[in-house]
């Protein structure tokens, strides 16, 4: 772009004499003005921050090589080491100088940036809610790096793996079981509690018992209280009746994601891939990460520190100067406190079924028999607990609530006889009746029988048998094109037109045979071979 000097002289005076933030105004202006964009005018004047001039700290570039070299760690599918936490380890280890602490984390991103060894984030779309315990964010994932490799007694050993970017299909699953991680967040303040769960999946059983756990108050945790509602993917906790029956009874109001679209939903899935990625990933810092082992209750306590001395301590999303731990005490000034859950609470969730009581009084429930005491041959709404053996049957005629057993038949000795009904009185009542006349042999059979040989009845004939096709047969080919296909596979011998006919017409004769095709492939290539 071609601007006469006097007029860079103009516009370089304008822009020097400006104060801090006018600067950018008079270059849009005078580049609406002479007709070019923005960023044009100022490359054209040589004005503006110098970007790639020489580092103010010696040696920052060599020493965000090797921090990235640190995150970089982990293997390919696993992700990187957070820039803070591959730092810490670069100074603690003497890979760095101990003075590089001093230099902020958007530095060492931005060089690292600049030198093209980071990588671009995608953005997030974000909201809140407007007080504490609004509603709560609720998701469980199959720790990233981290497999059951043992069982020692009631404790598991976990060891590391590198992740797959296939999916769980690739990583190792010694003894069936997986470390799986539940995660509950408050979405006023960012606040988290999470903790691992060894499973062989995501169940409701386990969302409900971390519900109730992160919901009650105990000594070794915070409290966090009932919310308004909750927010869940498309897992057992959206879909199952039970869940949905119990949350409703709490006051809960069950908000789910859509299925699919985890982008529309990232206030679920993003702080969790932070939470626990960050948590698992320092681990592979260790010496030989391949062999490192770690118990299921040491890793437990340690992802408990890193939750209530890092994570929960980290500055608010949008507010400064308060942590996600200060907006989450807020619950005392803006709504009184936290709503407490009942206690026993989750003993009263229970699965519903719908059965029929036989005549001896029994069910049958995952092929397990029980009997009901006092009830028979009624239908029936059975509530199973969740957590115990335990059912409970109600009359769905009157309403009526019934206890269950395990049905054990009686001993031959302890057999006893239950009153009779009034339909069992009236049977035997019955047989002391006495009847004079009874219907088809009593007076008058004789004449009917006689008029009824007026008639001459024929017995009804039968015509031949319609031969049908069998869908389910498996004996002969669908079509005499696929036997002949099948005929020259076996025997690749050179037929003549005439040959290749009296063929076609045999199989057909045959009804197709697939035994019958083989055999005479068989005979006619022997025959083809002796000539």
């Amino acid at each position: 772009m071609a601007l006469a000097d006097s007029i860079k002289a103009q516009i370089r005076s304008e822009w020097l004499a400006a104060q801090n933030g006018a600067r950018s105004g008079i270059i849009a202006r005078w580049a609406q003005t002479v007709g070019c964009s923005y960023q044009s005018l100022y490359r054209t004047l040589d004005i503006g921050r110098k970007r790639c001039g020489e580092r103010k700290i010696c040696g920052i570039e060599d020493a965000a090589a090797l921090v990235a070299q640190i995150k970089k760690r982990p293997p390919k599918d696993a992700g990187e080491i957070a820039t803070d936490q591959a730092v810490e380890l670069a100074i603690a280890n003497g890979i760095i100088p101990e003075e590089m602490a001093d230099v902020s984390i958007g530095t060492w991103n931005r060089i690292m940036r600049e030198d093209g060894l980071s990588k671009k984030s995608r953005r997030v779309q974000r909201f809140q809610a407007e007080y504490p315990n609004q509603l709560h964010h609720v998701d469980a994932s199959t720790s990233a790096f981290f497999y059951i490799h043992r069982q020692e007694g009631d404790e598991y050993i976990l060891r590391m793996h590198g992740g797959s970017a296939l999916g769980y299909k690739n990583k190792p699953v010694p003894i069936r079981l997986r470390p799986w991680v539940y995660g509950l967040t408050d979405d006023y303040s960012g606040y988290h509690l999470a903790r691992y769960v060894a499973a062989a999946g995501e169940s409701l059983a386990d969302n409900l018992q971390f519900l109730s756990w992160g919901w009650s108050f105990n000594d070794d945790k915070p409290f966090f209280g009932i919310p308004d509602r909750i927010k869940a993917d498309q897992g057992p906790l959206m879909k199952g009746d039970a869940s949905r029956e119990w949350l409703d009874r709490l006051g809960v109001e069950l908000d789910g994601s859509t299925p699919y679209e985890k982008e529309a939903h990232g206030k679920i899935e993003r702080p969790w891939r932070t939470l626990w990625g960050r948590f698992e990933r320092v681990f592979f810092a260790e010496a030989d990460w391949r062999k490192f082992e770690i118990t299921m209750s040491e890793l437990q306590r340690r992802f408990r520190i890193y939750q209530n001395t890092y994570y929960n301590m980290l500055p608010h999303r949008y507010e400064p100067g308060i942590t996600r731990l200060d907006a989450w005490r807020r619950i005392n000034t803006l709504r009184g406190g936290a709503v407490a859950m009942p206690e026993n609470a989750i003993a009263t969730a229970a699965r519903r079924h719908i059965r029929t009581v036989s005549m001896d009084g029994c069910i049958s429930l995952d092929g397990t028999i029980y009997e009901v005491k006092g009830l028979h041959d009624a239908k029936v709404r059975v509530y199973e607990g969740i957590f115990e053996d335990r059912l409970v049957v109600e009359d769905i005629a009157t309403g009526e609530k019934y206890e269950t057993r395990k049905f054990a038949p009686a001993k031959l000795d302890d057999y006893r006889r239950e009153k009779d009904t009034p339909h069992q009185k009236a049977v035997k009542a019955a047989e002391d009746l006495v009847m004079r006349n009874t219907l088809y042999g009593g007076v008058g059979s004789e004449e009917r029988e006689a008029g009824n040989k007026k008639v001459t009845r024929l017995p009804t004939r039968i015509r031949e048998r319609r031969e049908i096709s069998n869908p389910l047969g498996v004996d002969s080919y669908g079509s005499i094109e696929a036997a002949m296909r099948e005929f020259l596979n076996i025997c690749p011998v050179r037929l003549t037109a005439e040959d290749r006919a009296s063929v076609r017409e045999l199989i057909v004769e045959n009804g197709l045979n697939r035994a019958f095709v083989r055999e005479l492939a068989l005979e006619v290539q022997a025959e083809s071979a002796n000539n």
